[in-house]
């Protein structure tokens, strides 16, 4: 979680609009490690918990679910 918050955050500040996807469980880590790196408002998209141990099947379902949300974090529509 910790990484890839600090390389979106290093993406964000090349301008490169990009999400980190965590799961409901390091929601909040997530967000406290975007804001102590000084960005508030790094797009985040949270999908279900955990990944590790979740079929191939269900991952792929919530992959699925989620691509609406991740265009919509990454162009506001």
């Amino acid at each position: 979680t910790s990484w890839s918050v600090h390389d979106a955050v290093q993406l964000e500040t090349a301008g490169i609009p990009t999400v980190v996807i965590t799961t409901r469980n390091f929601r909040e880590l997530t967000e406290q490690v975007a804001a102590s790196l000084g960005h508030h408002n790094l797009r985040i998209l949270t999908v279900d918990h955990p990944l590790g141990g979740t079929s191939t099947e269900i991952v792929h379902q919530w992959a699925d679910n989620a691509v609406e949300e991740t265009i919509h974090l990454l162009t506001g529509r």
